[in-house]
C-alpha cells in the first residue's frame, strides 16, 4: 500500500512541475518564442537540418574515437561518417562510401598495430578500451551542449537559429541514445563500444581475435603473429565451439597462417577441422570456411580429402553474392594449379574476399596472391 501511496504522490508532483514550467514558459512568452523558431523556415527545410544533425551526432561519436586514438598515441588510418571517408593516405584525402549511408554509422579504422609481448598486449588492450569508451561519452557529451544551446537560443531573437537547434537537439538526443544502447549489445560476433570493453577482460576468446585482427587488418604482420601463434593453438585446442563466430574466425586464421605461412599444424586442431565441415552453416562464412579447409588439406599434401571436399562442394546450397563466389571459385583453381588464373587474380576489380569488403575499400590496402605453403 505505502508503494502505490509513494507512486500517486510521485506523479502529482511531477504533473505540479510540468503545470508550473508550462505556465511560466507559457507567461513569459518562451512558447511562443518556440513556436516561431519552428515556423521560421518552411516545413522541408527542418527535414535538411534533421540530415545535416544527424551527420554531427555520428560525427561527434567518432570523432571521440578519433580523438582518443591520437591521445593514447595511436595514428588513426581513417574515419568514416556515414558515406564520407577521411583516409589518412600519404596525407589525409577524401573518398565517398555510398553504401555506408545505408548502416547510418561510422567507424574509426587506425593504423597498423604490432603486439610482439605480453606487456605490449597489456598496453594495447588498455589504450583500446579507453577508445571505446571514449565514442559513447563523446556521444553524451554532445548532446548535453546541444540541449543547453537550445536553451540558451530560448533568451535571444533568433529564431532561425532556435528552429535548427531544436531539429538539432530531437534528432541529437534520438542517436546519443542509440548510441549508448547499441554500445551495450553484443550479438553474432558484432560488439558494442560498452560491450567490447568488458569483452577485452571477460571474453579470452574475444581478446584474441579481436587483437589479431588489429595486427592483420591492415598488412600481415609477422612479428605479431609469431607472439599470438601459441595462444591461437592453446585456445583451438582447449575449445570448440563450432557455431561461434569469434571461433570460426580465429580456426580460419590458424587455416591461414598454415597454408599461407607455413606453420607446423596442430593434429589435435586437426581432428576438429574434420568435425566442423558438416556443421558450417550455408552462408557466406560457411562457403569461405570450406574452401578454406580445402586449402589446408591441400597443404597437409592430403590430395584425396582435398577431391573429396571438392566433389561434395554444392555451391547452389550456399547463399553468397556472384561475384565472390566466381572470385573464390576461380582462385581455388589457381591455387590448386588446376587452371592459371593470374590475369584474373591481379585485377583488383575482380577481388572480392567478402560482401563486407566495401568498407575497407577506401583505405586501398594492397592484397597479395600468395601459393599454398607445401
Amino acid at each position: 500500500m505505502k508503494k502505490y501511496i509513494k507512486i500517486i504522490i510521485a506523479c502529482l508532483l511531477l504533473g505540479i512541475s510540468v503545470g508550473f514550467i508550462d505556465t511560466y514558459l507559457l507567461y513569459e512568452g518562451y512558447w511562443a518564442h518556440f513556436n516561431k523558431g519552428l515556423n521560421s523556415v518552411y516545413g522541408w527545410v527542418h527535414i535538411i537540418y534533421a540530415l545535416a544533425a544527424l551527420f554531427l551526432a555520428i560525427l561527434a561519436h567518432e570523432l571521440g574515437h578519433f580523438i582518443s586514438f591520437k591521445k593514447q598515441g595511436i595514428q588513426p588510418k581513417s574515419i568514416y561518417v556515414l558515406g564520407l571517408a577521411f583516409v589518412n593516405d600519404d596525407g589525409w584525402k577524401l573518398r565517398f562510401v555510398p553504401k555506408f549511408l545505408l548502416l547510418v554509422g561510422g567507424i574509426v579504422i587506425p593504423e597498423h598495430i604490432k603486439i610482439h609481448d605480453e606487456a605490449t598486449e597489456k598496453e594495447i588492450v588498455e589504450k583500446f578500451k579507453k577508445v571505446l569508451l571514449a565514442g559513447p561519452k563523446a556521444s553524451i557529451i554532445y548532446g548535453v551542449i546541444i540541449f543547453i544551446l537550445w536553451v540558451l537560443c530560448l533568451f535571444t531573437p533568433i529564431y532561425w537559429l532556435s528552429g535548427f537547434l531544436f531539429t538539432t537537439m530531437i534528432v541529437t538526443t534520438f542517436m546519443s541514445v542509440i548510441a549508448v544502447l547499441s554500445s551495450r549489445v553484443s550479438k553474432g560476433g558484432m560488439y558494442g563500444d560498452f560491450a567490447a570493453e568488458k569483452a577485452f577482460e571477460k571474453d579470452a576468446l574475444f581478446r584474441l581475435t579481436y587483437l589479431i585482427q588489429l595486427t592483420t587488418l591492415i598488412e600481415h604482420d609477422q612479428e605479431s603473429m609469431d607472439y599470438f601463434w601459441p595462444k591461437i593453438v592453446h585456445t583451438l585446442e582447449t575449445k570448440y565451439l563450432p557455431g561461434n563466430h569469434l571461433y570460426n574466425n580465429l580456426l580460419g586464421q590458424y587455416m591461414y597462417e598454415i597454408v599461407f605461412e607455413g606453420r607446423i599444424a596442430s593434429t589435435g586442431i586437426d581432428r576438429r577441422i574434420k568435425n566442423i565441415i558438416s556443421r558450417l552453416p550455408k552462408n557466406e562464412d560457411g562457403f569461405i570456411m570450406y574452401l578454406n579447409i580445402v586449402y589446408y588439406y591441400e597443404a597437409m599434401h592430403d590430395r584425396i580429402k582435398v577431391l573429396d571436399l571438392l566433389n561434395k562442394l554444392d555451391t547452389s546450397a550456399y547463399k553468397v553474392p556472384d561475384k565472390l563466389l566466381t572470385y573464390y571459385l576461380r582462385l581455388t583453381n589457381h591455387l590448386l594449379n588446376f587452371k592459371d588464373e593470374n590475369e584474373f587474380l591481379n585485377n583488383p576489380d575482380n577481388i572480392q574476399t567478402s560482401s563486407m569488403d566495401w568498407v575497407y575499400k577506401p583505405l586501398r590496402l594492397k592484397s597479395e596472391l600468395k601459393d599454398i605453403k607445401k
